[in-house]
């Protein structure tokens, strides 16, 4: 089963959508994690081995996070796209993943307004 962690930059509304959706999400604050540094989400995620979920670019930098050890990290680019879009571009990635039980162990993904792109590492 997917497993989600949400860092504090996620709004409620796409985190409420995705629960009703059934997608099991753990909020960063929920688990303790408020103010936590980068470094620190990064590595409860790996060890929780739940998917990263993120509007902060930071998390895509491979020379500082492992991303190879972690169950995925989800970067969504919410500067080129309204809420709405934002929530059904994010919610309609899981649901694909989901559907098709893909592995998301060692990707980085970036949601954008017209795609997902995934890189392997």
């Amino acid at each position: 089963m997917l497993k989600i962690l949400a860092d504090e930059s996620i709004h409620q509304d796409l985190i409420r959508t995705l629960i009703g959706a059934g997608f099991n999400i753990l909020i960063a604050n929920e688990a303790n994690l408020k103010g936590a540094s980068d470094d620190s989400i990064f590595n409860f995620a790996v060890k929780t081995k739940r998917v990263l979920l993120t509007f902060d670019r930071e998390f895509g930098n491979f020379f500082r996070f492992n991303i190879r050890k972690s169950a995925g990290v989800v970067i969504i680019l919410v500067d080129r796209m309204e809420k709405k879009e934002i929530i059904k571009n994010t919610v309609s990635f899981f649901k694909n993943v989901r559907q098709k039980q893909k592995d998301l162990k060692g990707k980085l993904i970036i949601i954008s307004k017209t795609k997902a792109r995934i890189r392997s590492f």
